[in-house]
């Protein structure tokens, strides 16, 4: 029941009329805790089940955004955030179809920062063993979402799922010619998304996929820039929608207000630019629920126009599916 003002007064009077609760005799101190709860928030989406999974966090340093850094730093300054760099969180989705438990992105692994890697244990948290994935969709391929295709000890991690990607972004990140002409600062990468990926080609367990439905309810929406084949997953059931947009925005407190900063790691950093007004601009205007790699955990919201820019609007947290 909504609180109104008048039922409020009841609640206050009627929490005035209790009688007086004797003092109870003091507590030994409790230890502390020590540790986070698990990254683990689920919805329900129509007759989908969709649970968002932390892989931890990982600090962008502001230098990498193109743009005026001193307005840069003003932004995230007025958003309580440091100037030189922003945790940014590293997001990925389990999607209980009913009949396929189908996972986007994988995390990153134990190839990247001590502050990743997660997703493996959130996932037992969530009481999902890794060999009941039927099926991984990639929303593209740096090592923040495919590394975790692999173990730590570079064993595959889900012996029973195929892995669908972009057949543009598989191409482009498993060509030999395109690492060799890569800057050194991204050869890594080039042999990060090899490495993870093989195990699976080999086995025939690999799908190339492009735009249109992948499974029953889940369809690709190619949004290039960030990476060739970078891909959107859009999620329908019963009349619900959800939109995983993967990296469209790397650090909200930035690219909200200003979409024509680009990263430093965009492939195409003008067509990046472009892809995210575009894609603002329609889950604005179809008013439709996204859900982001690196949004604040768990991800999820809208997007407003704002008076400059646009403003992003956490969805609440909710306590029932």
């Amino acid at each position: 029941m909504p609180i109104t003002r008048r039922s409020f007064a009841f609640a206050a009077l009627g929490g005035a009329l209790l009688p007086a609760v004797p003092a109870l005799p003091a507590l030994a101190k409790a230890p502390f805790a020590g540790a986070q709860a698990p990254g683990v928030y689920r919805l329900k989406l129509g007759g989908f089940e969709v649970t968002v999974l932390s892989d931890g966090t990982l600090p962008l340093e502001t230098k990498i955004f193109s743009g005026d850094p001193a307005g840069a730093a003003k932004l995230l300054e007025s958003a309580f955030l440091p100037k030189d760099a922003v945790v940014t969180s590293v997001n990925e989705w389990l999607v209980n179809t009913g009949d396929k438990l189908v996972l986007v992105d994988t995390g990153t692994s134990n190839v990247f920062a001590p502050t990743l890697g997660r997703m493996a244990g959130n996932l037992a948290a969530a009481g999902v063993d890794l060999a009941t994935v039927d099926a991984i969709i990639l929303t593209h391929m740096h090592p923040d979402h495919a590394a975790g295709l692999l173990t730590p000890d570079k064993k595959v991690a889900f012996a029973n799922a195929t892995v669908h990607v972009n057949e543009a972004e598989y191409a482009f990140w498993t060509s030999a010619d395109n690492a060799a002409k890569a800057p050194a600062d991204f050869k890594p990468f080039f042999e990060l998304a090899r490495n993870a990926i093989k195990p699976y080609a080999d086995a025939g367990k690999v799908m190339m996929i492009k735009e249109g439905e992948v499974m029953p309810g889940i369809s690709a929406v190619l949004a290039p820039g960030h990476t060739v084949g970078h891909t959107m997953l859009r999620l329908s059931s019963q009349g619900s929608d959800l939109l995983i947009w993967g990296d469209i925005v790397h650090t909200a407190a930035l690219q909200f207000p200003e979409p024509d900063r680009a990263l430093a790691f965009d492939t195409d950093m003008p067509m990046a630019i472009a892809t995210r007004k575009r894609v603002f601009d329609m889950v604005v205007t179809d008013r439709l629920m996204i859900a982001g790699a690196h949004l604040p955990f768990p991800g999820l919201g809208h997007v407003a126009k704002a008076s400059a820019g646009y403003a992003y609007v956490p969805v609440p947290w909710g306590e029932t599916l």
